[in-house]
């Protein structure tokens, strides 16, 4: 099914036009006091001037019942959305489709929000002195387990790198982008839109794999060629060796996939190494929004940095972290785990820094050389791996997924 988008806060014809270039099936107008406030004036203008079958949307925040039912009728919007405490019953008094939004903090009323008879409901974090637009994502997790009566659109800190995440968790069927998309506070990117645009297309068009359909991630590691050196099978992928080049789906799914595994907190920090799970590493750290620390394999010089030790599977040498403070909740990612020699030394570099490791992901795991085994002796914590791989022979062979 193809997911709605939304670009809200559009105050001029030229960003509205982007929008609809970008991809966009609805445009936000804010009526509301913001920076992104207009007038009925420029909204009639807009409205006149773009082509059939856009829809265009009234955003209130407790308006008097009488001045909304004008400005509707004066712009020529075609659908309300509605951001304050309004009753289901003056919902009921709108003669166009209704979105009715609400704010999400630390739990969700749902027999409240059932309550509510509209064409859909609108969740968006809740930010004190702020009745949308925050730019500041709430936790997802708190929306999947519940039912509700209507269609569900999801904003709050949406952004081309994060955006597919939230369909992944929620399955929306609405997705809703302002500060996202900005270049200031009045003003849209058009490069930012169709960034976003093209990130929730690419998920709506991606086949899943429970169907039969291609898993990117499967794929990547099944039947691929195997090296040997020194002993060792090097397994030649797109994700981890970068042969062939690596797709910008495939660095999609991966850094998605991690951040399904993931039990993100705020105020977490992600760690990585900088060799070949640092790609990985930047893209998780964009979807999830949290900030990230790596582990060089050589020294900066900087003060705080720690130098541990480490032996992985094709080489020795040292790790030099930066980025992690005391006190910190961690969680590593990286791509591939074979011997776990180099995970041993940033689970170490990490309480050297007086931080603690709160999980360890690695998308891939070769089975046969037992990382994950030796990691556990070593350091007591448990790598969860979301593909194991067996490496024996001329090519590799996917036993198992974890997703």
């Amino acid at each position: 099914m193809k997911t709605t988008i939304k670009i809200c806060g559009i105050t001029s014809l030229e960003d509205a036009l982007a929008a609809i270039d970008a991809g966009a099936d609805a445009l936000g107008f804010v009526f509301s006091p913001s920076p992104r406030q207009v007038s009925p004036e420029v909204v009639r203008s807009i409205v006149e001037k773009l082509p059939p079958f856009i829809c265009t949307v009234a955003v209130f925040v407790d308006e008097p019942l009488h001045s909304l039912l004008e400005l509707i009728t004066y712009t020529g919007v075609s659908m309300v959305q509605l951001q304050g405490a309004e009753t289901n019953d003056y919902c009921q008094k709108i003669p166009l489709p209704v979105i009715k939004g609400f704010r999400i903090g630390s739990q969700v009323d749902v027999a409240r929000i059932n309550a509510y008879d509209v064409s859909a409901y609108l969740f968006d974090s809740h930010v004190l002195g702020q009745d949308g637009g925050t730019g500041q994502r709430f936790d997802w997790s708190l929306l999947q387990p519940q039912a509700f009566s209507r269609p569900v659109i999801v904003a709050g800190g949406l952004n081309a790198g994060n955006v597919q995440q939230v369909m992944a968790c929620l399955n929306p069927a609405g997705v809703d982008v302002s500060s996202g998309v900005a270049a200031s506070a009045r003003n849209k990117d058009p490069a930012q839109m169709r960034g976003f645009v093209a990130a929730v297309r690419e998920l709506d068009q991606a086949p899943a794999g429970n169907d039969g359909a291609v898993d990117l991630l499967h794929e990547a590691f099944h039947q691929r060629p195997l090296v040997e050196i020194n002993g060792r099978q090097f397994l030649i992928n797109s994700l981890t060796e970068q042969v062939p080049a690596t797709p910008a789906a495939l660095l999609r799914v991966a850094a998605q996939r991690v951040c399904d595994a993931c039990d993100f907190a705020p105020g977490m920090k992600l760690v990585g190494e900088e060799d070949k799970g640092g790609v990985l590493l930047a893209a998780v750290a964009l979807q999830s929004g949290l900030p990230f620390g790596i582990a060089r394999w050589y020294p900066s010089g900087l003060e705080g940095q720690v130098k541990v030790g480490f032996d992985c599977e094709y080489v020795s040498g040292e790790l030099y972290l930066n980025g992690v403070e005391p006190g910190d909740r961690v969680i590593i990612v990286d791509d591939l785990i074979s011997t776990g020699g180099t995970l041993i030394g940033l689970i170490e570099a990490v309480r050297q820094a007086g931080a603690t490791v709160e999980q360890v992901v690695c998308v891939a795991e070769k089975v046969d050389y037992a990382g994950v085994e030796r990691v556990r002796h070593a350091t007591g914590l448990t790598v969860k791996t979301l593909v194991r791989v067996q490496v024996t022979g001329h090519s590799s062979s996917v036993v198992s997924i974890a997703y």
